[in-house]
């Protein structure tokens, strides 16, 4: 052998024929799921590459004693649980699937698709109160009454995000027969005419909306980004949907939307600090429908989005290729 083989180290599930992909391609894969994050730097002491997903949060002190690392690569669209300023300070690259490649294939790449539907899924329970009308038959009541629900047809969908998630979900919204609109700064007018979106700002974007739904990423300006101020701006009874990040929506500001009827109902798959210490409170309210982040999980959308990490280390490493680097030094 011309040289040493590079070990990788995989610490959440990825799907096996990434595995597979990996060491026919010449590298050494262990797999120990899911330890403790103290543990990672040491564990991480005789490997190449670290392969995690959303459940591993990696903090500066990660970096700071695994800045050995060849790279880290995360088998997830987003990455807000990466200290990306550390990574860079302490020159650990890091593999994801990052908006800048333009050669991404939603329909190949990532787990974009599994989101929309997901998406779609929410908004229509949402709309028909779906959830509620099967906990009240599955406690034995027949209450079809109380269960009249709305049309996805004719209704005015707002988008807060329109990046590759978002236009998928436009087009199936499309074709419900929704009007569709967008607030992204980041996003110019012509491309979201591309996807017969109407660019909007935020303001007019709330007032305009019967059904908002979250596709932004979670950073310094999106934080607390729906507050008071967008809630009171709300048409009453809008229905909220978010598959993106939690922090997004001010709670404060959601809880006195529901109690004063400004939103309707809200489909939540991301919750603050999921795991570990979960906004209950949410989960329980009967004008809730919560699903554990799961937008992502299908068994298509895990293999699509291992076998491109897989792509990405295998590019990276052996040919490279920093077109999927989202930390550039």
């Amino acid at each position: 052998m011309h040289q040493k083989q590079k070990r990788i180290l995989v610490v959440d599930p990825i799907h096996i024929d990434a595995v597979n992909k990996l060491e026919e391609s010449g590298f050494l894969v262990d797999i120990n799921l899911f330890p403790k994050l103290e543990s990672l730097p040491k564990l991480v002491s005789n490997y190449n590459a670290l392969i995690c997903r959303t459940n591993t949060k990696l903090s500066g002190d990660f970096f700071k004693n695994a800045n050995h690392l060849d790279c880290v690569a995360l088998a997830s669209t987003g990455y807000d649980q990466i200290d990306i300023e550390s990574a860079k300070k302490y020159k650990v690259p890091i593999l994801g699937l990052p908006s800048t490649n333009k050669d991404i294939d939603v329909y190949r790449h990532g787990n974009f698709i599994s989101t929309a539907e997901h998406t779609i899924l929410l908004i229509l329970a949402a709309l028909g109160n779906f959830h509620s009308a099967s906990v009240s038959m599955k406690a034995g009541k027949w209450d079809k009454p109380n269960f009249i629900g709305s049309e996805a047809y004719g209704k005015t969908l707002g988008f807060i995000g329109f990046g590759r998630i978002a236009k998928l979900v436009a087009v199936r919204a499309r074709a419900f027969g929704m009007q569709t609109i967008a607030y992204d700064p980041h996003v110019f007018r012509d491309e979201m005419s591309e996807h017969n979106t109407e660019k909007m700002t935020l303001e007019d974007l709330c007032r305009q909306s019967d059904i908002i739904t979250i596709h932004a990423p979670k950073t310094p300006e999106t934080v607390s980004l729906l507050d008071k101020k967008c809630f009171d701006s709300m048409k009453k009874g809008v229905i909220l949907i978010n598959t993106a990040r939690a922090e997004i929506i001010n709670k404060e500001a959601l809880i006195e939307a529901l109690e004063n009827e400004k939103v309707a109902r809200v489909a939540l798959d991301v919750f603050v600090n999921e795991p570990y210490d979960i906004e209950w409170d949410l989960v329980k309210d009967d004008r809730i429908i919560p699903t554990p982040h799961i937008g992502g999980s299908t068994t298509e959308a895990m293999r699509r989005i291992s076998l491109s990490t897989a792509e990405s280390i295998i590019n990276f490493l052996q040919h490279g290729n920093d077109v999927n680097l989202i930390n550039k030094f």
